[in-house]
């Protein structure tokens, strides 16, 4: 029930990557501090997937118990939900593609994911990508704010859009921003 990162992360740690990627989804628009969010006067909910007890970086645990969470909390409040998964890797599960499926179909939830960093994964850049893959989620490549594919991040067949995904500057943990690369960021 705690959503706050894991206590004493560096503030550039895999630990502290869910509050950059959150940084940049709710950012205040027209506040002159920082950056400014696209998704203007929306409602945040943060899901922590990884486990506190966990030791050195952290490992998704429960993404697919968090996208379930997610899409019912949405649900039951009467909003619209967007869950955005801003991890993963490679192999198919045809039960962690019905998660994503019930979220969708029973629950109204639009799930987004983030395709990759294929030099992450092995260096395969044109990989499938979990759960960006999967039927029922929207594939975000990473590409330059020049809008040129830099040859790091996954692109697969399953890539739905793209968007900049270089020298984002978001929030971090203790305060203060820096710019990170990676298709979370875009």
């Amino acid at each position: 029930n705690d959503p706050f990162p894991k206590e004493d992360v560096a503030p550039n740690s895999t630990w502290a990557h869910g509050t950059h990627v959150a940084g940049i989804l709710a950012a205040t628009t027209d506040n002159g501090l920082g950056m400014a969010s696209t998704s203007y006067n929306a409602k945040y909910i943060s899901v922590k997937a990884s486990r506190e007890n966990q030791t050195g970086e952290p490992g998704i645990s429960d993404g697919f118990a968090g996208i379930t969470y997610a899409a019912k909390a949405g649900y039951y409040a009467g909003s619209f939900t967007i869950i955005n998964n801003s991890w993963g890797g490679g192999g198919y599960s045809a039960s962690e593609n019905t998660v994503i499926n019930n979220a969708q179909d029973n629950y109204g939830a639009i799930i987004l994911g983030a395709a990759g960093n294929g030099y992450d994964s092995g260096g395969d850049e044109y990989g499938a990508h979990y759960p960006s893959s999967y039927d029922n989620c929207i594939s975000v490549c990473a590409m330059s704010c020049s809008y040129n594919w830099g040859g790091w991040a996954t692109y697969h067949p399953t890539v739905d859009l793209a968007a900049p995904g270089e020298s984002i500057q978001s929030a971090i943990i203790g305060g203060g921003y820096e710019s990170w690369d990676g298709s979370s960021m875009a």
